[in-house]
C-alpha cells in the first residue's frame, strides 16, 4: 500500500470538489466587494478632498457654494459646500466672546 493512498469512498470526494466549488466562489465574491466597496470610498475621499481645496481658493470668493460631481464603477456623488469666508467665521467668534464675557 502507498504512502497517500486512502481508502475514502468516492462519495466524499465529490462533496469535498462541491464544498470547495462553493467556498471559492464565495471567496471570489467576497473579494469583489471587497475591491468595490475600497475604489467607492477612495473615490468620494479623493472627491471631498477636491470641493475642500476648490472652496478654499481665492477666485471662488463671489460664489456662495461649491458644487462637484463624480462618479465611478456603480457609484455617483455630488458635494455642494459653502465658500470658505474667514470673516464670517471671525465675526462669529467675536460675537461668542462678546457673549461669554456679558457685553
Amino acid at each position: 500500500m502507498s504512502r497517500w493512498h486512502h481508502d475514502l469512498p468516492a462519495s466524499y470526494t465529490v462533496e469535498t470538489a462541491g464544498v470547495m466549488a462553493v467556498v471559492l466562489f464565495t471567496i471570489m465574491i467576497l473579494m469583489g466587494q471587497a475591491l468595490r466597496l475600497s475604489g467607492e470610498t477612495r473615490g468620494m475621499f479623493q472627491l471631498h478632498e477636491q470641493v475642500e481645496r476648490v472652496r478654499h481658493e481665492p477666485e471662488h470668493k463671489e460664489d456662495r457654494t461649491i458644487s462637484i460631481q463624480s462618479s465611478g464603477n456603480g457609484w455617483e456623488l455630488e458635494i455642494t459646500a459653502p465658500v470658505f469666508r474667514p470673516e464670517n467665521f471671525l465675526r462669529l467668534w467675536s460675537l461668542a466672546q462678546d457673549v461669554q464675557s456679558g457685553k
